[in-house]
């Protein structure tokens, strides 16, 4: 059993492994679950079978096989994976140490060619934990993954950004011009609901109805519908036409999207580009009052986490601040300073 919340609010652990002490147990905050997991674990972990010498790269393989095949970027972490292994030297996989990995870390921020972000080398360190987690699940190898207590880089958290009013009609004054009638449909889409690119772009007819938009393959896998304003929903079923149910909508459209950024002159934060119309769309639905909640439905976010990233954009948000710091207007320290700021005029 994962770590898992209660009805109270508690956060369970519950180990019940063949050949480790069973435990349970409850934490009031996730964090302090999963530390207690990570520690327990490698505090009872067991020591690999002498005769299991397949390198990483076997085990890699068996993964994908077994496991990545299913997953929808499962090549592309393949590929990854793969890649790391060749880099770590291809060692035999029960003899990778968290020392061996940092190692390579090190050597990926200092080369000379431009490094991976950190984030990037977070996601490569969850992959290939990932691998040994699922191969032990499988009963493919009998030993825990060597880098279950490794820390990934801490991060800077970064306020995501949107388009100005300004850039909006600048944008889609751009997007107007252009030949392809699709870019403008989709980037509309996209603003108004905040769907992703990919998701808009490959809607079918089928998936248009009753004033909805229904996306399917998401990255949440889940199915949701965000429904449209009733005017432009009936422009979009005029632009499709006599389409049948499972014929695409739109064609592929990125690159003049890109163009119509340059074109109206807006320059976007590195690696964001079709996501702004996304973030766009979120920003402004909390700037405008809307519930966090009922965003991170609409966004299809499994983690609310990742929708709390728009929080602060609130009207009210952490406005006691204001109201019940030590010198608040409606304080004696407030009205004092308030005093003697006049008199320093």
């Amino acid at each position: 059993m994962a770590v898992k919340q209660d009805k109270s609010g508690k956060w369970l652990v519950q180990i019940d492994r063949q050949g480790i002490p069973r435990v349970r147990r409850s934490f009031p905050d996730r964090k302090s679950a999963e530390r207690f997991e990570k520690d327990y674990l490698l505090a009872h972990q067991q020591k690999p079978a002498s005769g299991d010498r397949r390198s990483l790269l076997e085990l890699i393989n068996l993964w994908y096989r077994y496991h990545g095949v299913n997953l929808s970027d499962g090549k592309r972490r393949r590929a990854i994976l793969e890649q790391m292994a060749i880099d770590l030297g291809n060692p035999a996989a029960a003899d990778l140490t968290p020392e061996r990995f940092l190692e390579y870390r090190y050597h990926q921020t200092t080369r000379h060619v431009k490094p991976p972000s950190a984030k990037t080398l977070n996601n490569r360190l969850g992959y290939l934990d990932a691998v040994y987690r699922q191969l032990k699940k499988l009963k493919i190898i009998d030993y825990f993954s060597p880098l279950l207590e490794m820390d990934k880089i801490r991060l800077h958290e970064h306020q995501s950004s949107y388009l100005s009013d300004d850039q909006i009609t600048q944008l889609f004054d751009a997007l107007k011009g252009y030949r392809n009638e699709s870019v403008w449909w989709i980037a509309q889409i996209c603003i108004r609901t905040g769907a992703r690119w990919g998701e808009t772009e490959k809607l079918k007819r089928r998936q248009v109805h009753n004033g909805k938009l229904t996306f399917e393959f998401t990255k949440s896998k889940k199915v949701r519908s965000v429904p449209l304003d009733a005017l432009f929903y009936d422009a979009l079923v005029k632009f499709i036409g006599f389409k049948q149910p499972e014929d695409r909508i739109f064609s592929d459209s990125i690159t003049a999207f890109n163009r119509a950024v340059k074109k109206a002159g807006i320059k976007l934060p590195r690696g964001q580009a079709t996501h702004i119309l996304r973030h766009s769309f979120a920003s402004y639905f909390i700037m405008n009052g809307g519930n966090i909640l009922v965003l991170q439905k609409i966004l299809g976010h499994s983690d609310i986490k990742m929708t709390m990233r728009y929080a602060h954009l609130a009207p009210d948000h952490l406005s006691d601040a204001v109201k019940f710091n030590p010198l608040s207007d409606d304080r004696i320290g407030g009205k004092l300073a308030v005093e003697n700021a006049k008199n320093r005029q």
